[in-house]
């Protein structure tokens, strides 16, 4: 049997950071050989009860954060190529949901392993219906819209700010090849958002001032998930971008309408454009 290095996390709920007490309510494995990274939380949350008692928790937003954490890593993956990131990704939680630092182990079979390590530190049943995931829901929009001769799919460029390779899930032409990026805001804390922003800023800015050597001049689109219950953050990412001068434009999935109605009135026909080469 051939075995790889692995990293795992436990996930864990700490209602007050300042006490450092938590209950381990799932586990995260990344294996950056197979670029592999998936969670896998709790369906209940017994442990939580066992450790803190029934009352004084929103059992709701607990199980939104957990359904986020699994979505936001199926979003991270392809971007996700080693354990430093890994920990840049960790660094940047800032709730009452925390991760423990990654640990390193042999890995054989990723989903096997995953699903051992939960047994052993979580135990019961993970969830397994976890819902459509960000990226389904803005797919089936985009079916939906009937752009499909208008957009690219899965294409990979570097930000040559950071001089690293990402992976983008859709584009179109209009004149820049505009870059349509997912990402979640799905944070209560002001600056951990702000400083998401902060990088798309930049490396939308990088990406305007650097023409493609295929694709010519680029823009970047951002279409951000943000959490109901805090919409204020929507217009503090918009004024960062904004103030950074990033040419970078923000749709939330609550504006979709807008970027949909964008890439039919203005994107060129795949067919159309001459930096095509590959079709859906």
């Amino acid at each position: 049997m051939t075995f790889m290095t692995g990293y795992y996390c436990l996930i864990q709920y700490c209602p007050d950071p300042t006490r450092l007490e938590a209950a381990t309510i799932g586990v995260l494995l990344f294996c950056p050989e197979q670029g592999f990274l998936k969670a896998r939380t709790a369906q209940d949350n017994r442990r939580i009860r066992q450790f803190f008692g029934r009352e004084g928790h929103d059992w709701s937003r607990i199980n939104s954060f957990k359904k986020a954490i699994e979505e936001r890593l199926e979003v991270e993956q392809p971007e996700m190529r080693s354990v430093a990131d890994l920990e840049a990704f960790i660094a940047l939680r800032a709730n009452q949901i925390v991760f423990t630092p990654p640990r390193a182990m042999r890995v054989a079979k990723p989903e096997d392993d995953l699903q051992r390590i939960f047994e052993e530190v979580v135990g019961g049943v993970y969830r397994k219906e976890p819902g459509r995931s960000f990226k389904k829901v803005v797919d089936e929009r985009l079916r939906r819209a009937g752009l499909q001769r208008k957009l690219r799919r899965d294409i990979n460029v570097e930000v040559p700010v950071f001089k690293r390779q990402v992976s983008i899930p859709y584009g179109f032409q209009n004149g820049r090849f505009n870059l349509i990026q997912l990402v979640q805001f799905l944070t209560t804390n002001a600056d951990q958002a702000i400083y998401t922003a902060c990088r798309y800023a930049a490396e939308g800015r990088s990406l305007w001032k650097n023409p493609h050597p295929e694709y010519g001049k680029l823009k970047l689109v951002i279409v951000g998930e943000f959490l109901p219950e805090r919409p204020q953050t929507k217009d503090e990412v918009r004024l960062v971008f904004n103030e950074m001068d990033s040419h970078v434009d923000l749709f939330a999935t609550s504006e979709l309408d807008g970027l949909i109605s964008e890439i039919r009135t203005t994107g060129k026909d795949i067919l159309d454009d001459p930096t095509n080469a590959t079709t859906e």
